[in-house]
């Protein structure tokens, strides 16, 4: 194996084993250690596996068939990882959606990717009233499997979601036809043989939905192969080379979402197939959280910017002893100099020997592509690409690859690459395009640079970048130079109308409590004027007290532009 500058391995190979197989392959390895933790009760691998085949043959018993799709709108729930594994291990097809995701969504993700069997979570139902009224009556969905919050926890917790379900407690009529989760497991006593599934670990065995590397809304369509081909690499991202055990003993806290590729392959099956102890939660939780360090001692954790952000300024943080943290990973938003050096204090200050670490990636190939390797933790930027992965910066236009520190789309290829946008071949083609090397690259649609030693740093949506008088102008840029003020929380920039230089840009800012916001928005413009071309200059500041989310919890400058273009039309 070569070595990269980091001393991680350059490729390896993956081992053409499907998703449940590589955890069954854990399973066997150490049937005793603890896999799952849910609100304090712990499965070992043994445990979890039994449950997982129970629900393999609760499938069969309701009539699930290779390569049928199973829709899972589900929070972080240990019935979530069971089903996932469950459904790959028949070769069936999982559709992730996000469980706060509207009725409207949810039929459309159903209806488009022609899913079968639905999960949802008891706290959901009311939600979900109008779709599942219309599920109901249309018969489309073979059955329904309500997943309570409840199942798998501890008897201590259960008084508190069933307090928390009584606020939004579903009628009768709209529970008739629905199956309890526990109820769904009793059918498994009718089925005594699984039968092998006939799919390949290159077949599609997940649908995720993305806005695509065009901003446009697509469902990504990823295979086993993808998503093994980041987890076993995952010790390696941690500081322990390939060619060794899997050490025992650590621990993972997974509060990122499983519909979401970073969740699911990082924050689930990575772990789980290298024996890293996966301690489950449904919602971020600052308290959740700061348990899990004191009284768990977890040693990883994932994230994207605004859950750091909230975990510096959480009370329940601030007396946690973070000595047992070893890594902390960003990703899912960029991260700026400003928050990376403040969490890195943070953590400096809590007893932590570890650095906050940024990585890229995309759900079109699955998740991370690159990551700041452990020695150079100190550095801004996206660091070196993984093991079998391949990432340069071409000129969008020619796709003449760029020398060092000169700006372009990033491209990445290797195994993550997804199989393809569902029913969107056009979309596809765009997206995966041959180059003159030989290869099939994804056009991310992101622009960034790669310095002269090798490192990538990413400077944001190449769709986001403005043109002020014809000039090019990065939101990114201006972000950070914004952050980097100690009274600013967050920041987003956007470009908004002008009679003759066509845009020009807005900025957004949430600053600190108690923070002269006069005085701020002076040195704002002082800093700007100072740092910036005169184009990317703010000609507006609007300060807020928060700023809108994605689903996933990234700064949504969508709804920024949306309400921009609205107060506009009104005027």
């Amino acid at each position: 194996m070569s070595t990269s500058i980091s001393g991680f391995v350059n490729e390896f190979e993956i081992p053409p084993l499907t998703m449940n197989e590589s955890l069954a392959a854990m399973v066997q390895e150490r049937p005793d250690e603890k896999s799952l933790s849910y609100y304090g009760k712990d499965f070992s691998y043994t445990e979890l596996q039994s449950k997982i085949d129970i629900c393999t043959r609760a499938l069969l018993a309701c009539g699930v068939r290779e390569g049928d799709v199973l829709a899972l709108c589900l929070p972080n729930l240990p019935a979530a990882v069971i089903a996932f594994y469950a459904a790959n291990r028949l070769g069936c097809i999982c559709n992730m959606i996000h469980p706060l995701s509207p009725p409207r969504l949810v039929g459309k993700h159903l209806e488009e990717t022609n899913s079968s069997f639905l999960f949802i979570a008891d706290i959901a139902v009311n939600k979900l009233r109008p779709l599942l009224e219309e599920l109901k009556e249309t018969r489309k969905m073979k059955d329904i499997i309500v997943c309570g919050m409840a199942d798998d926890a501890p008897g201590w917790k259960r008084p508190f979601f069933k307090i928390q379900l009584r606020k939004s407690k579903p009628e009768k009529d709209l529970l008739t036809g629905l199956t309890p989760w526990n109820r769904f497991l009793k059918k498994a006593e009718s089925v005594s043989k699984i039968p092998a599934r006939s799919k390949d670990h290159r077949s599609v065995c997940a649908y995720l939905h993305s806005g695509g590397t065009t901003s446009e809304p697509k469902t990504i369509m990823l295979s086993d192969y993808n998503f093994n081909a980041i987890a076993y690499q995952g010790n390696q991202l941690l500081g322990y080379p390939l060619s060794e055990p899997a050490p025992y003993g650590k621990s993972m806290i997974t509060v990122l979402p499983l519909f979401h590729g970073f969740g699911l392959c990082i924050g689930m099956h990575t772990c789980l197939i290298n024996d890293i102890k996966v301690y489950l939660l449904p919602r971020f939780s600052a308290k959740a959280v700061a348990d899990l360090f004191k009284k768990n001692k977890a040693n990883y954790i994932c994230g994207v910017p605004t859950l750091y952000e909230a975990l510096s300024k959480a009370d329940e943080m601030q007396e946690a002893d973070l000595s047992c943290l070893e890594a902390a990973f960003c990703g899912g938003d960029s991260l700026t100099p400003e928050l990376k050096d403040r969490f890195d204090k943070f953590l400096a200050g809590h007893g932590s020997k570890s650095k906050l670490r940024e990585g890229y990636g995309l759900t079109e190939t699955v998740t991370v592509c690159s990551v700041m390797p452990g020695e150079f933790a100190e550095r801004n930027g996206i660091g070196l690409p993984l093991a079998n992965i391949k990432m340069k910066i071409i000129d969008s236009e020619s796709r003449e690859t760029l020398p060092a520190n000169e700006i372009g789309e990033i491209c990445v290829s290797g195994p993550t690459t997804m199989l393809g946008y569902l029913n969107d071949e056009e979309a596809t083609s765009h997206a995966i395009v041959s180059h003159e090397d030989g290869l099939d690259w994804v056009e991310t649609g992101d622009i960034g640079y790669k310095d002269e030693e090798g490192f990538f740093h990413f400077k944001g949506r190449l769709k986001r970048t403005l043109k002020v008088s014809g000039i090019p102008v990065f939101p990114k840029e201006i972000e950070e130079l914004i952050s980097s003020l100690e009274q600013v929380r967050y920041v987003a920039a956007i470009g908004i109308p002008h009679p003759y230089k066509m845009t020009v840009v807005k900025a957004f800012v949430v600053a600190h409590e108690g923070t002269d916001l006069k005085e701020l928005e002076k040195d704002i413009l002082r800093l700007c004027e100072t740092s910036l071309i005169a184009h990317a200059v703010p000609q507006e500041i609007e300060f807020r007290d928060s700023l809108p989310q994605t689903l996933v919890g990234k700064i949504d400058v969508k709804v920024l532009e949306a309400e921009e273009a609205e107060a506009l039309s009104g005027k």
